[in-house]
């Protein structure tokens, strides 16, 4: 058996497929030992691959590129790695019934959002999970898509998903964009009404990612392979609509007890085969061509500037194009 695999991880629904292979030693089935580690930010996972404390991460592929170029405090070499999941993310802002159908049936979305913003007094806090994620060029989009200015017209926060509830309700932000299930978990709890879906801005953009890093792929060069049939193994029971009482009890459960503490209602929600909401995360590990996966998230990282055109050569040497 490999070396163990310590993969970092938030409480994020799309986590699923580790959290489950773990649970139903899938990962003992392949001859591979893996722990999962679960952060309280996307900058301890960051942290955590640059400095050691972790081999891999689930994570999405902006902060991954970042994270390559050496932007956490040194450079590391992360490849495209496994795909995990499609879509997912949610944009929401702040208010209830009133608010709701007031920016539903208001046609002109820029007039509606400026209404919206006007009660509040003051520039909007829209909060995203990290400056390089999918989430802040998603929500970048979705402004624009408005003609909303994101520097001029609010203010952005950044925090990790698992704390924008409690913030919402504290009135520390007025709106995320998050992955599954904190989004729903706002509606559901009446704190906030979805504007977008990050399917109806990126239509079939991937998500999150299984990274390893080349130092441990390096020292086991037999696991890899082994790692990843076991987390395809387990996302196809995540998709199976028989096992979505499962997945959410497991998702749902305390740390303590290998689980994510994620809110009961708002995972069975979300749950790929739940039918009841739309626009619900896909698990998906097909691989797809660079230009597909990453295109679109290159484009928009070099209009933020944190790329140049053209790319680093770092990344074309480790299959980022």
């Amino acid at each position: 058996m490999s070396a163990p695999c310590r993969i970092g991880l938030l409480q994020l629904a799309d986590s699923a497929p580790v959290i489950v292979a773990h649970a139903l030693d899938i990962f003992s089935k392949y001859g591979v030992k893996v722990e999962p580690i679960i952060v309280p930010s996307w900058a301890n996972i960051a942290d955590g691959l640059v400095w050691n404390g972790l081999d891999g991460a689930i994570m999405f592929a902006p902060l991954a590129i970042m994270t390559t170029l050496g932007q956490r405090g040194r450079a590391i070499a992360l490849r495209p790695g496994l795909p995990l999941s499609r879509e997912g993310n949610k944009i929401v802002l702040r208010g209830q019934q009133t608010e709701q159908e007031q920016w539903y049936s208001d046609g002109d979305k820029h007039r509606a959002f400026q209404l919206w913003a006007a009660t509040l007094n003051r520039k909007p806090r829209l909060g995203v999970v990290h400056l390089y994620s999918t989430h802040y060029l998603i929500l970048t989009r979705f402004l624009k898509s408005i003609s909303i200015c994101r520097d001029t017209k609010t203010e952005i926060v950044i925090m990790p998903p698992a704390n924008m509830i409690e913030a919402l309700a504290t009135g520390e932000i007025d709106g995320f964009c998050a992955g599954p299930p904190w989004g729903t978990d706002a509606a559901l709890k009446h704190l906030a009404f979805p504007v977008a879906s990050s399917a109806s801005i990126v239509p079939g953009h991937l998500e999150k990612m299984l990274f390893l890093k080349e130092t441990w792929k390096t020292e086991n060069p037999d696991a890899t392979h082994r790692i990843y049939n076991a987390v395809c193994d387990a996302a196809k029971i995540c998709t199976a609509p028989e096992q979505t009482a499962y997945i959410t009890n497991l998702l749902s459960a305390p740390l303590t007890a290998c689980g994510l503490d994620l809110p009961t209602e708002a995972v069975a929600t979300v749950m790929p085969a739940s039918p009841t909401v739309p626009d619900t995360m896909i698990f998906d590990t097909m691989p797809r061509s660079a230009a597909s996966s990453f295109g679109w998230m290159i484009q928009d990282m070099q209009t933020e500037g944190w790329l140049t055109a053209p790319l680093p050569e770092t990344l074309s040497n480790l299959n980022w194009l």
